[in-house]
């Protein structure tokens, strides 16, 4: 199946989905028009505000473009449950054992729903998303509206649900691992054996399955991602992605575990030689002058900004309240529903119902749901005169990393206080800073 889109040059003006792949690619607007010669318009016209099937094995979504946004999410974070069979200390959702799921029929209902408004990939995570009991009634449910389906998973797999995913087709897994034995075991005790030949099963039995390791990154295992590349490599996987531990954890004394930018900076170089010298691609959220070397995310731009709330959006399912949720980025506080709601709030996109799910492009459509992550003016004044941001090299200052939460004052504006903050504080591994310093 392949999907088609006219968006603003912010995100590419002319793409293509290809739903086997997985990938977007990008047209020329030559290339795009001779997809969609079906539709009534010429060359020099507007193109029309227009969706639908433009013949067999064809879609098209075009119209009215936004520099702020992509007409609908690119990629949707879908936490079908909070239950998990591990319990990390650097856990950001503080999942656990016994936490609930989402209802399937109201899974079910938004897959059709989103599908059919051009979503193009989703990624079922958690919690553990595996552990949900009608997990592959919601894959499937995806599947039939050419959604892409990639899956985040701690790796722990029953054996009849490997079964079932050796069976399947075009669909991406993505997996934990914090290292070789011994540095993953420090953080999930006894987890790394069984974690290896889980993938190393289902690789030998579906060969064409994408695998995709990730790895937390913290003073425990920051050498040792050379070892990591080469396990990858062993196991089939075409990528690792390396993430640097947030603020955002289970247990507090897990911070003191959090990387300096000189120790990135250093990671970066040693997983650049492992690529080199292993074949596996790797992709971190640090570019520079790295930019060329370090893998791109085959389906969001990451333009001027991170993509949340521009490109890709979460989905979180309430169960007290029996509502979706939309937030931006899992890392926000957003994503604790213990957190008091005036914290959450400027973080929170909105809220719907299963039997209300237009009311979701509503909520996107709105940029005052997403002053956070779309008004670009809320990131370090440094940014603006930075060359790796200008020439795109870097997409700037994040809203969820920039902010000390501790000093926040609900009974003030907070919006305000987060402007204050967010356009007077660098990241901690600024990338300037970090080559200015080297």
């Amino acid at each position: 199946m392949l999907k088609l889109y006219h968006e603003h040059p912010e995100f590419d003006e002319f793409t293509a989905f290809h739903t086997g792949s997985g990938v977007l690619s990008t047209l020329s607007k030559p290339q795009f028009l001779s997809h969609i010669a079906s539709i009534p318009q010429s060359e020099t016209a507007p193109l029309l505000p227009w969706k639908g099937v433009v013949r067999p094995g064809v879609s098209a979504f075009i119209g009215d473009t936004y520099a702020s946004r992509t007409r609908f999410p690119r990629r949707v974070y879908f936490q079908i449950t909070r239950n998990c069979n591990l319990q990390c200390d650097y856990c950001y959702l503080s999942a656990g054992s016994g936490q609930p799921g989402v209802p399937v029929e109201s899974a079910i209902a938004l897959a059709e729903y989103l599908g059919s408004n051009g979503l193009m990939e989703v990624r079922l995570t958690g919690g553990e998303p595996l552990s949900h009991p009608r997990f592959f009634d919601i894959f499937d449910a995806f599947r039939r509206t050419d959604v892409y389906v990639s899956i985040a998973t701690n790796g722990l797999i029953q054996r009849a649900t490997l079964d079932r995913l050796v069976n399947e087709k075009n669909y991406w897994v993505i997996c934990s691992l914090d290292g070789s034995r011994d540095v993953h075991n420090v953080s999930r005790p006894g987890t790394f054996d069984i974690i290896v030949n889980n993938l190393t099963y289902l690789k030998r039995n579906n060969p064409a399955v994408r695998l995709r390791l990730t790895a937390v990154l913290t003073k425990h295992n920051r050498n040792d991602m050379g070892n990591l590349c080469r396990i990858g490599a062993e196991i089939g996987a075409e990528d690792l992605t390396v993430i640097p531990l947030r603020p955002q954890v289970r247990k507090a004394p897990a911070l003191s575990a959090m990387v300096t930018a000189e120790e990135f900076q250093a990671v970066i170089e040693d997983l650049l030689a492992a690529q080199e010298r292993y074949g596996i691609r790797v992709t971190t959220t640090l570019e520079t002058q790295y930019s060329g070397r370090v893998h791109k995310d085959p389906v969001l731009r990451k333009r001027s900004s991170c993509a949340a709330g521009r490109e890709a959006t979460n989905i979180d399912f309430d169960g007290s309240s029996e509502e979706f949720v939309v937030y931006g980025c899992s890392y926000s506080p957003a994503a604790d529903f213990t957190a008091p709601e005036a914290l959450r709030q400027p973080f929170t996109a909105g809220r719907f119902r299963a039997n209300d799910l237009h009311r979701f492009q509503t909520i996107w459509e709105n940029d005052s749901n997403w002053i956070v992550f779309r008004d670009l003016s809320l990131r370090f004044k440094g940014c603006s005169t930075c060359s790796y941001w200008l020439e795109g090299k870097c997409v700037g200052s994040c809203p969820i990393q920039n902010v000390d939460y501790r000093t926040l004052d609900a009974d003030d504006i907070l919006i305000e206080q987060l402007r204050r903050q967010l356009q007077s504080t660098a990241e901690w591994y600024c990338y300037q800073n970090i080559i200015q310093e080297s």
